[in-house]
């Protein structure tokens, strides 16, 4: 069997016009609580900054105003917030900050990565290509 997220990913991109009517009136509906958990989060960044190419300006604004609504609850909220600071911050994508957030609040010293961007920010250490 075999699993690839972006078949899923275009498919959502190519249906948001449609799904937007349905969403709408239950995030703005009084009384209601939403929760996103934080891997959502990460995937809604991914597809912001990849997908639709929107600018970091752009991407950290949804992500602040996700922040700031009253009736959304974001999981890890702490690290998604670290996070936000630190992409605002430097050249990485939002998913990488927030997984160098998760693991330092899970207790890891640093993350390890393979990209040559991310190894320059603060929690990461870059690992070298075998030959």
């Amino acid at each position: 069997m075999r699993s690839s997220s972006n078949p899923t990913i275009c498919r959502l991109l190519d249906s948001i016009r449609l799904q937007l009517p349905a969403i709408a009136p239950v995030v703005d509906a009084e009384g209601v609580s939403l929760f996103v958990n934080v891997v959502v989060m990460a995937e809604a960044a991914w597809i912001m900054e990849k997908k639709l190419e929107l600018d970091r300006d752009v991407v950290s604004a949804v992500i602040s105003r996700l922040l700031l609504a009253e009736n959304i609850t974001l999981g890890n909220d702490l690290e998604t917030r670290a996070a936000l600071l630190l992409y605002t911050s430097s050249n990485i994508g939002f998913a990488d900050c927030l997984i160098a957030k998760l693991n330092l609040a899970a207790g890891c010293a640093h993350t390890l990565t393979f990209d040559k961007k991310a190894s320059h920010s603060v929690g990461f250490r870059r690992l070298q290509r075998g030959v």
